[in-house]
């Protein structure tokens, strides 16, 4: 069964189509996802003027500008990534409209959280979105961080890997935690697929997340 869930984001009204958890150990295709911006931005008519301060040089609210590499251009087109969910990944419900699909990893012993695998389809260049993930840790992990690239495939697939401090999904400050990532060149847009979490669980999940990026290929237009 499929559930079509609309949620407004700063003047901008996001469609994303949602489906139930997927078995693990299954092959995986993204859903659509379509975006739409308010041609004005502005309250309705006869609604009370909101009166709040913004931070110097936020986005005025109601502009999409605020998150440009995260917005889908209308020419996007379909989703065109499949991929083989790991059998102790267990699906979890997606935190926010942009995410394709939200797995959690069952944390290793001595670890206090799991850790949370987000799967996104976005704009903005691979580059920016590499040095936006980077940029999450403290100056000496950034040293530290390790880039790769490789085809799998039909598919260019960017991988990144960063250890050290930076925030957890709370947004409290952690000193060891992990991030693997990959993104996946496809035309139109990429399919961004993040792991973060404590080191420890991380490394033990290394291999799955290892397995997961070999299972990627051009979603089966059969």
């Amino acid at each position: 069964m499929t559930a079509v869930v609309v949620v407004g984001i700063a003047g901008a009204a996001v469609l994303v189509a949602t489906r139930q958890s997927e078995p693990a150990g299954t092959k995986v295709s993204s859903p659509a996802v379509s975006v739409s911006a308010s041609p004005s931005g502005t309250l309705p008519p006869g609604h009370p003027p909101v009166k709040s301060k913004l931070p110097p040089g936020h986005p005025a609210i109601g502009s999409v500008s605020a998150v440009p590499s995260l917005m889908l251009p209308k020419e996007a087109g379909a989703p065109s990534v499949e991929w083989t969910v790991p059998k102790r990944w267990v699906q979890y419900p997606n935190k926010s409209a942009m995410r394709i699909a939200t797995y959690r990893v069952p944390k290793s012993y001595g670890d206090v959280e799991d850790p949370e695998m987000s799967v996104i389809r976005a704009g903005g260049d691979v580059e920016s979105n590499v040095t936006r993930w980077i940029g999450q840790f403290d100056e000496p992990s950034r040293a530290s961080a390790k880039r790769t690239t490789k085809t799998i495939g039909e598919l260019k697939v960017n991988l990144v890997e960063v250890q050290g401090s930076s925030t957890n999904m709370d947004g409290e400050p952690v000193t060891s935690w992990a991030l693997l990532g990959a993104i996946v060149e496809t035309p139109g847009t990429s399919h961004f697929f993040k792991l973060t979490g404590p080191k420890k669980s991380v490394d033990d999940a290394r291999a799955e997340f290892d397995e997961l990026v070999a299972s990627f290929k051009p979603k089966s237009t059969k």
